[in-house]
């Protein structure tokens, strides 16, 4: 019997160690709004690139880009965070948590004034929802437009063209797989303007 094992122990050791040897070299996230990337570091070497999407508000010409000030702006902070969580099976099938507020943003809230509470959080690096937004689909039921249809339009044509957070930072399906498997809890992240 411990002979028949040996191999299978084998085997799944020797499947599984690229995986967790890799995570473990992912030692920097940086996110740069600016030009719409998230970048995976080895150490100094970039080691992969991933386009991003940001707040639906970048899609309105009047939006003034900027730091995340309090929930509801629709804003992605800007500092320097780590991944404080790695979630499954929320509304969306995996995501990345992110650390804010961080220090100092709680510092800035109090200089204006303002309690820690309204500063907002859960902030993540996710991939598409589960389903569409129920505020789109409200709109979309009073014209008679079935959810199924609702989320073909968003998956083939929204997520991959605009903007569509609230203040996350978007990353298709494939890209959110290979972040998740790579990223381990505690990873720092820098986001830039």
């Amino acid at each position: 019997m411990k002979m028949l094992l040996l191999p299978i122990i084998t085997t799944i050791l020797l499947i599984a160690t690229p995986a967790i040897s890799l995570a473990s070299k992912i030692s920097l996230i940086t996110v740069s709004k600016k030009d719409r990337e998230l970048i995976l570091w080895n150490e100094k070497t970039i080691y992969q690139r991933y386009p991003i999407k940001l707040s639906i508000s970048y899609n309105n010409p009047l939006f003034r880009s900027g730091p995340k000030l309090r929930e509801g702006d629709n804003q992605t902070p800007e500092g320097h965070y780590k991944i404080s969580k790695k979630r499954t099976r929320t509304r969306f099938p995996k995501s990345l948590l992110i650390s804010y507020p961080n220090w100092k943003d709680r510092h800035n809230a109090r200089v204006r004034g303002m309690p820690e509470s309204e500063l907002g959080g859960m902030i993540l690096i996710h991939g598409a929802p589960y389903r569409p937004n129920s505020k789109i689909l409200v709109w979309a039921k009073k014209w008679g437009i079935e959810e199924e249809q609702v989320d073909s339009w968003a998956r083939d044509y929204l997520y991959p063209n605009f903007d569509w957070t609230n203040g996350c930072i978007a990353v298709s399906d494939e890209d959110m797989n290979q972040i998740f498997s790579l990223i381990k809890k505690g990873t720092p992240i820098t986001i830039y303007p």
